[in-house]
């Protein structure tokens, strides 16, 4: 019940334009976060090297700036909330913290998994991609310098296949790095990421076959691509295309719990120093 009060909370923030201040409690030693509170942002400095990234889950409008004449405009609904539910269970089952950003402005004025040519059409959402961006190559930045290396997760959401969750790592380059350590079993099998979601009953594609690095229909956008480990300055990164069928208002939380706890798994066997 606490958990859902929680979310609730957030998602009004979500709505109302509000920036979501960290908790004083689960503030760093820094004392400036990522973003501003003008920006519609949501940052969370962590102390592990994960990162949850949702572009696509806010709503609130950015004032000067008009709707997009090209591209995808809808949001992906609840991933904003997925997103941080699943930090929050993260913080359970490794105790420390992720590092969250989550947009809070809606598609309509910019697309934070874009190349900037075509995510935006105005100086006013120009600004709120930017500061999306220059959260996540800051966090991206502290993990490598921590960490040596780190795992970004990019959350969607897609309703071709309500009762999928679909993955997106440019055909295996945007986890070059992760491959090149552990082989393919670490994208594909058993007990990578899709992997561990597949052991708790959801669907996934493409099928865990072991081999097939190609993936057909959302196979990674800007983000993957801009701060994957196929760079010399990123991290591995993969895109998760939530179905809609999980991400109905009851089903959230189950999911980002179960994302959560699978996050978790992953980060045991292939990320965290032993």
């Amino acid at each position: 019940m606490r958990t859902r009060f929680f979310i609730a909370a957030f998602a009004a923030l979500l709505c109302a334009g509000a920036w979501l201040a960290v908790p004083t409690a689960a503030k760093s030693a820094r004392p400036e976060e990522a973003v501003a509170p003008a920006e519609l942002v949501s940052a969370q400095r962590g102390t592990l090297p994960i990162i949850l990234s949702a572009p696509h889950g806010g709503s609130v409008r950015v004032e000067g700036s008009k709707d997009r004449k090209e591209g995808v405009t809808v949001k992906d609904l609840r991933t904003a909330e997925i997103a941080w539910l699943t930090s929050q269970r993260l913080a359970e089952k490794l105790d420390g913290k992720v590092y969250v950003v989550i947009a809070q402005f809606s598609r309509k004025d910019a697309d934070a998994n874009r190349d900037s040519d075509e995510a935006y059409e105005n100086k006013s959402a120009a600004a709120q991609y930017d500061a999306y961006h220059r959260a996540l190559r800051e966090y991206v930045d502290e993990v490598r310098k921590a960490h040596g290396g780190g795992l970004l997760v990019d959350i969607h959401g897609q309703a071709r296949h309500p009762d999928k969750i679909m993955r997106g790592t440019r055909d295996g380059q945007s986890v070059k790095h992760l491959l090149g350590e552990f082989g393919r079993e670490a994208v594909t099998g058993e007990d990578s990421l899709f992997g561990q979601m597949a052991k708790q009953g959801y669907g996934v594609l493409p099928a865990l076959d072991g081999d097939d690095l190609k993936e057909d229909m959302f196979n990674g956008g800007y983000i993957t691509g801009h701060y994957g480990s196929q760079n010399k300055d990123g991290v591995d990164a993969i895109q998760l295309e939530i179905g809609s069928d999980y991400r109905g208002e009851e089903a959230m939380h189950k999911t980002a719990e179960d994302l959560g706890d699978a996050i978790a798994a992953f980060a045991k066997k292939y990320l965290l120093k032993k």
